[in-house]
């Protein structure tokens, strides 16, 4: 009896080790199938319908239909049929500034688990990019966690803690406070500092609104801050708040803009749109968030200049050809549902596969991960996003989520 009780418990925990579990690595020889579905091994890719991908040890050993792919004997099934499967998705303007994640390095797997999910995974977020912190310390341990496999969760790059012009902390973050760099020295200084603690970028306000006016950086702060990251071979990404925020992060080389910048209902403008596209700046637009801060105010209405200008530069930029990163500003913005900046998306014309390369193949190729990430393909680590419904007949779709997995791992199952 207690032969067979062991034998029967081997099994069972031979099965469900490689599909989740708080504080459980999946094993060296697993093997994962995924079936059924319709799969986008990219956004350029004609879908590939009734597939298979199988996925050894984290990572994808194939992909194809059921024809081309033999299914081994001893793998592990989950059949998702009539599902959609894509890459898994990045949101590359996240925060973890909320009161939840103090103390991330001793806090239990259960507590940061349930925000990660409610937050990023359930939304089908394998990579996210933390844009500002107050803490560094905790965004640093919780990425620990992720990585040694305690906890279920996305990969996470951060750009630490940010920092402003003189005075230009900015007022909705009242009564805290941001450095406020005044020399190209203390730029220097500030952002070594930042790499040296483990920084993957760097964040500025290139105009920032302080309640009493708009703070601009000092080129010379933004040019020592910019070329310092550079040097040590990190992206700088800008927080522009209005369209002279836009010129100076441009003269200043940054490389990403953190929103677009519809302040003062102004479209970008040819030249300053050439400028952009020039020096190869992407763009996390956050749409989203400006309607959720003018309903914070009661201001909202779907006729909205703010809003309109924040759709026609992101129109605009797109059509353009430039490179648009997805984000949502979520921990800050308290709403992590994405369905509406994927409709905001679609109304600023950008087709199907436009927003899925902005969540999977353009972040890759932006933060350097092409390699390994950001498609369905044989070698490819296995993060994946399988959806209940199909995104090519309606946008919202793409929030739809059934299944997030990260290197062959489920970290987020809809019950």
């Amino acid at each position: 009896m207690r032969i067979q009780l062991l034998i029967a418990t081997l099994i069972f925990f031979s099965f469900i080790l490689p599909f989740s579990g708080s504080g459980q690595k999946s094993s060296n020889d697993s093997i994962l199938v995924i079936t059924g579905a319709t799969i986008f091994a990219s956004p350029e890719a004609q879908p590939i319908k009734n597939g298979v991908i199988l996925i050894r040890n984290g990572r994808i050993e194939k992909v194809g239909t059921t024809k081309l792919v033999t299914i081994p004997v001893n793998a592990k099934r989950l059949d998702v049929s009539g599902m959609v499967v894509a890459a898994g998705f990045w949101n590359c303007h996240v925060h973890f500034i909320e009161p939840w994640w103090r103390g991330a390095d001793t806090l239990p797997v259960e507590h940061l688990e349930m925000h990660l999910k409610t937050m990023l995974t359930s939304h089908g977020f394998t990579h996210v990019f933390e844009v500002a912190t107050f803490h560094f310390d905790d965004v640093l341990a919780l990425r620990r966690r992720i990585e040694s496999g305690e906890i279920n969760g996305p990969a996470i790059l951060t750009a630490g803690v940010p920092f402003t012009p003189p005075g230009g902390s900015p007022f909705y973050i009242a009564p805290l406070k941001l450095p406020e760099l005044s020399s190209p020295e203390e730029a220097v200084k500030f952002v070594t500092a930042q790499i040296d603690s483990g920084a993957d970028g760097i964040k500025l306000w290139s105009a920032s609104p302080t309640g009493k006016g708009i703070a601009e950086m000092p080129l010379d702060i933004e040019r020592g801050a910019v070329q310092t990251a550079h040097n040590r071979g990190k992206l700088v990404f800008a927080h522009p708040t209005l369209i002279d925020g836009v010129r100076i992060a441009v003269a200043g080389g940054v490389d990403i803009l953190t929103h677009v910048a519809p302040d003062n209902r102004k479209p970008w403008g040819r030249g300053l749109l050439d400028s952009m596209l020039k020096q190869h700046m992407s763009l996390t637009p956050t749409l989203k968030l400006y309607k959720w801060e003018l309903e914070k105010q009661n201001l909202y209405s779907p006729n909205d200049s703010m809003m309109n200008t924040a759709v026609i530069q992101l129109r605009d930029f797109s059509k353009a050809g430039g490179q648009v990163l997805f984000g949502t500003d979520v921990g800050y913005m308290s709403d992590t549902d994405p369905t509406e900046e994927f409709l905001f998306m679609a109304q600023a014309g950008l087709s199907f596969r436009r927003i899925l390369e902005s969540l999977t193949t353009a972040p890759a190729k932006r933060f350097g991960a092409s390699a390994k990430t950001g498609k369905i393909a044989a070698g490819y680590d296995a993060d994946l996003v399988i959806l209940a419904s199909d995104p090519t007949k309606d946008v919202k779709a793409f929030a739809n989520v059934a299944f997030t997995i990260r290197k062959g791992r489920i970290i987020y199952s809809r019950k």
